[in-house]
């Protein structure tokens, strides 16, 4: 039975990862805006070096999954609430049950690939096609409001722009390097139209700021797993439910 649960988790991995490789590799191509005011395209920036606050968390995140992933597999060999030799009273009971083991141990399969797919898929580092338009930033296919920034900076020296999320204005969640400098300064001088070039004045929640972000991610993704791996003493009908509905909500 537990080969089945392995096939099963890895079988969701699999599934999961195509879907998220095939997804980035669509959205990273150009797609038709409207009303394009400068066009450009680059290789991704390296996290580690760029953005390590944004690298760190996104990794926190994975390796929580990946945790849960353990949780699910170690689960599948506790003994079923109800087996071959202890049915429950309710047919229908009988059918959910082991309905519930494959959906979980499939589903925590499936987001454990998704997560492990997005690092590698920055190993080939495809070119990325980048425009300003009149809504936002268009990164691919992915078009990003400006709402979704509180400013942006420039660092004249590498040729730098860095976009600073709304939610956490000390974090930068996208950093482009244009090819040229020149190109960098142009850009700058439209984005000015529409984000600040500095900082918002106002005082962010705690859970907002750079230093305290991956520190409060880092305890709730803790309680989460905590969560998960507590779950394994339960009938493994129950375990593998609860340990999927953690790596969901996570």
């Amino acid at each position: 039975m537990q080969n089945l649960f392995l096939m099963l988790f890895l079988v969701g991995g699999l599934a999961g990862g195509l879907r998220t490789l095939r997804l980035l590799a669509r959205a990273r191509r150009p797609g038709e805006f409207g009303d394009v005011i400068h066009r450009w395209s680059e290789k991704p920036l390296s996290s580690w070096r760029y953005e390590p606050s944004t690298a760190t968390a996104v990794l926190v995140h994975t390796l929580s999954v990946v945790a849960l992933g353990g949780a699910a597999l170690v689960a599948t060999s506790r003994p079923a609430a109800f087996d071959a030799t202890s049915a429950s009273d309710s047919p229908l009971l009988d059918i959910l049950l082991p309905m519930a083991e494959v959906a979980g141990i499939g589903l925590v399969g499936y987001l454990v690939g998704t997560l492990v797919a997005f690092p590698l898929s920055r190993t080939r580092r495809p070119t990325v096609a980048f425009a300003i338009v009149k809504e936002g930033i268009a990164y691919g296919r992915t078009l990003m409001p400006w709402s979704w920034f509180s400013h942006f900076s420039i660092d004249e020296a590498n040729g730098l722009l860095s976009f600073h999320s709304a939610f956490a204005p000390g974090l930068p969640s996208l950093i482009s390097k244009p090819t040229t400098p020149q190109l960098a300064q142009e850009l700058a001088s439209t984005i000015r139209e529409h984000l600040p070039g500095h900082a918002p004045p106002a005082p962010n929640a705690w859970y907002r700021t750079r230093h305290l972000l991956i520190p409060a991610m880092v305890v709730l993704c803790m309680a989460f797993v905590s969560a998960g791996w507590l779950a394994v003493r339960l009938p493994r009908e129950s375990a593998l439910s609860a340990i999927a509905l953690s790596a969901t909500l996570l």
